[in-house]
């Protein structure tokens, strides 16, 4: 006999419901040309029931936002975990970060629209939570960068500084990837990335180690 929902679980279930509609009407008219009735149509649903769970549009496209970035981040920690090594943590980061943008192809304009909202929002929490999420991220790559250069894998460098240009990088390379009509392999453009930064960076240890695989 299956169990009966509780309440609370009928809740989260129903917020999960308009979190994932939202998504594919704020990918396909853009977060200012979309409505909290746009939404509720959608659904079949009263207007009134969306606002039970987000006071306004902003908290909706935030709650998405938050969504998407903690899916990412939890990846991103697992991926460091479930390794031992340096270099395998190193390019599981990559694998994570290249299976986040394939999944979320289909609604890689709405990512880019996050962080132009944030930068024009009066309100700074879109802002903060991009800024903690990068932070975040960047402490990942650090620790990794760190070890590598204690096992004498990477040439010295800082590390912190390192890590938050690689973030940059890889930002770039996504959104050249979305101009570009996702026309080529995302996988192989970070590939060819990782392999350039590495070439500089990679002691006469870690060369033999890679020429040997």
């Amino acid at each position: 006999m299956a169990r009966t929902k509780t309440a609370p679980e009928n809740r989260i279930a129903k917020r999960l419901l308009i979190l994932e509609t939202a998504i594919g009407i704020f990918a396909s008219k853009g977060y200012h040309a979309t409505t909290m009735q746009d939404v509720a149509d959608d659904l079949s649903i009263a207007k009134g029931t969306i606002y039970e769970y987000f006071p306004n549009k902003e908290d909706l496209f935030l709650a998405v936002y938050d969504m998407w970035m903690d899916e990412y981040e939890q990846a991103m920690h697992k991926a460091v975990d479930d390794h031992f090594d340096p270099v395998s943590k190193a390019d599981a980061l990559i694998d994570t970060t290249v299976e986040f943008y394939e999944k979320h192809a289909n609604y890689a304009p709405l990512l880019l629209e996050f962080w132009a909202h944030a930068l024009r929002s009066s309100s700074d929490a879109f802002l903060i939570r991009i800024r903690d999420m990068k932070k975040r991220l960047s402490q990942l790559g650090t620790e990794v960068t760190k070890q590598m250069q204690e096992l004498k894998l990477f040439r010295t460098v800082d590390s912190e500084s390192f890590s938050v240009l690689e973030l940059g990088i890889s930002d770039g390379i996504f959104l050249q990837w979305v101009i570009d009509g996702q026309s080529y392999s995302l996988r192989e453009a970070y590939k060819f990335r990782q392999s350039v930064i590495g070439s500089g960076l990679m002691t006469d240890t870690l060369r033999s180690l890679v020429a040997g695989k």
